[in-house]
């Protein structure tokens, strides 16, 4: 069975689709594609923890934790109790 992880900003549908996602290859390898499942890929490994480095190192610049809310919400963020939230 194949899966993918994917990754978002937001913590709500619509989700965002700028951070590169995971999946698996036969033989226990993962490969990393993305943002869009347009995209090239841009590698395989045989470790997970290589596959989540190599997100992490192509995260968007300004990425931090989620923002609680949609995708249509990231562009006007405001602060509340020190989280991040998506107006809506």
């Amino acid at each position: 069975m194949r899966w993918e992880l994917h990754f978002s900003r937001c913590t709500e549908m619509a989700y965002t689709w700028d951070v590169p996602y995971i999946g698996t290859l036969r033989e226990g390898r993962y490969h990393v594609e993305g943002p869009h499942r347009s995209s090239p890929r841009i590698a395989e490994t045989d470790s997970a923890q290589a596959a989540v480095a190599m997100v992490v190192d192509r995260l968007p610049p300004g990425c931090g934790p989620a923002f609680i809310g949609n995708a249509g919400g990231t562009g006007r963020v405001r602060e509340s109790r020190g989280q991040a939230v998506c107006r809506q």
